[in-house]
């Protein structure tokens, strides 16, 4: 059947196998590499004895707030739900607050308190009707004490969040198409471009691509799941372009989704990226050290998307999207939808081992989550599951353990796993000519979750076949 829906903004037709298929386009930043920027410095996270409480002081929000969009944390910059509880691209306001930043802490009324009465809220929040502020939390405290929890108005937060997202940053990390144009050679603010390494190492792993400070988890999903179900579909084609052996320029082909085959595009770009000023990566790099092809397939996705003629574009245009549209651009598959409301977990689960062979996934799939934890019909807490709303994942395959059926997946940032409903051992894939041990325990993305958990905490997965 053909269904509309939205794709990359656009409304267009699209095949589904079933009849309530779903669309959905999804963009969150990774916290690590946007705190690597903030820093400018890349942080050993892995050593860190205590990584999410780094990350809070870094971006100035608690933890448990960053992975939704109902909180206007940084992970969302450049977007924002609509009324309908869907993410939408914005220019984000922060590109227009105004900050006076000689006032020390004791003259800053965002630091300063001045609170002695509950009347005195009044002014802090600009109402009269005192009464009528909404208490998020409230606590008992040694049987003496309530403690409430307030939530600042949105003006006061997009102020404070503005001292650590300077205008600059913004600009880094979320597109603003009235400043940027689409079709303009392109560099991000207080940043360069540079060749930092060699395209491939050994060659391509589903663990290699890692999402940067852009929110297109949608693309570096689909190149993760591409890299392990179909590992010669990514390819390094080059040509000279001068004598010396440095002069050269990649091919990256790019086909019409649903076409089965059928060639778009044929984009060629050098092997230069964006780095910051002190040399490190900003957006797509590859867990390999020195190894840049997940950077270079970004940026030739940037230039597609923009139609720019010269060598640099936007990364940031390639924020919010449909993995499983980015799928099919990367193979030329025909596109499959499958929503979790409408289907039991022995279903989900049953689809991914259909298009599995050996646990492993032999066709591409990707999975999404719901835009916010209210968007679900049980309105969901991610934090405390550590999903990430508004996120597409990696879908590597099956397993089953102790009479539980699992869904494996990716993080597109190379941790964050979910920690409801998961398995911690070593689980085997057939993985083309060998069987690849995939150890749970590692943090690098990679998590197997229970299909009843899977249906609950997500909202679909598709496969471009």
């Amino acid at each position: 059947m053909t269904t509309k829906t939205k794709v990359n903004g656009t409304a267009k037709d699209v095949a589904v196998a079933v009849d309530d298929g779903v669309a959905q386009n999804n963009g969150v930043i990774n916290p690590f590499a946007l705190a690597e920027v903030i820093a400018d410095r890349k942080i050993p996270w892995k050593e860190l004895p205590n990584a999410p409480r780094v990350l809070e002081e870094i971006l100035q929000t608690p933890y448990e707030e960053l992975f939704d969009p109902a909180f206007g944390g940084p992970l969302y910059t450049g977007l924002k739900l609509n009324s309908k509880l869907e993410l939408v691209p914005e220019r984000s306001p922060l590109l227009d607050v105004e900050l006076n930043l000689d006032l020390n802490d004791l003259e800053n009324p965002l630091t300063s308190l001045n609170i002695t009465k509950l009347a005195d809220l009044g002014s802090r929040f600009n109402t009269k009707d005192v009464g009528s502020i909404e208490v998020t939390h409230a606590e008992i405290v040694r049987q003496q004490y309530l403690q409430l929890t307030l939530r600042l108005p949105d003006e006061e937060r997009l102020k404070h969040l503005a001292r650590i997202l300077s205008r600059d940053l913004v600009a880094t990390i979320s597109h603003d198409a009235r400043a940027n144009g689409n079709a303009k050679d392109w560099t991000p603010p207080n940043g360069t471009w540079g060749d930092p390494g060699r395209f491939f190492n050994e060659g391509t792993e589903f663990s290699d691509p890692i999402q940067g400070a852009v929110a297109n988890c949608y693309y570096i999903a689909a190149l993760s799941s591409v890299a392990w179900a179909k590992p010669f579909q990514i390819s390094q084609m080059t040509r000279a372009t001068g004598t010396s052996q440095q002069s050269f320029k990649d091919m990256v082909r790019f086909y019409k989704p649903d076409s089965g085959g059928a060639l778009d595009k044929q984009i060629e770009v050098t092997e230069a990226v964006p780095q910051t000023m002190g040399g490190n990566f900003i957006y797509a790099r590859s867990s390999e050290s020195a190894e840049i092809w997940p950077s270079v397939y970004e940026k030739a996705y940037a230039k597609l998307k923009t139609g720019i003629s010269g060598d640099h574009p936007d990364i940031t245009a390639t924020a919010w999207g449909d993995c499983v549209w980015a799928t099919a651009q990367l193979t030329g598959g025909k596109r499959f939808y499958y929503d979790t409301a409408n289907r039991s977990d022995d279903t989900l689960w049953n689809l991914v081992r259909g298009n599995s062979m050996s646990y492993r996934t032999f066709n591409p799939m990707t999975a999404w989550t719901y835009s916010t934890g209210a968007a679900a019909e049980r309105h969901l807490n991610y934090s405390g599951a550590t999903v990430v709303a508004s996120h597409c994942y990696s879908v590597l395959g099956w397993a089953y353990y102790n009479n539980r059926k699992y869904i494996v997946l990716r993080n597109p940032w190379g941790n964050t796993e979910a920690t409801v409903a998961t398995f911690g051992g070593t689980h085997w894939m057939y993985d083309i000519s060998w069987w690849r041990p995939i150890t749970m325990n590692i943090v690098d993305g990679t998590f197997a979750m229970e299909a009843w958990a899977f249906k609950h905490y997500f909202a679909g997965l598709g496969v471009a076949k």
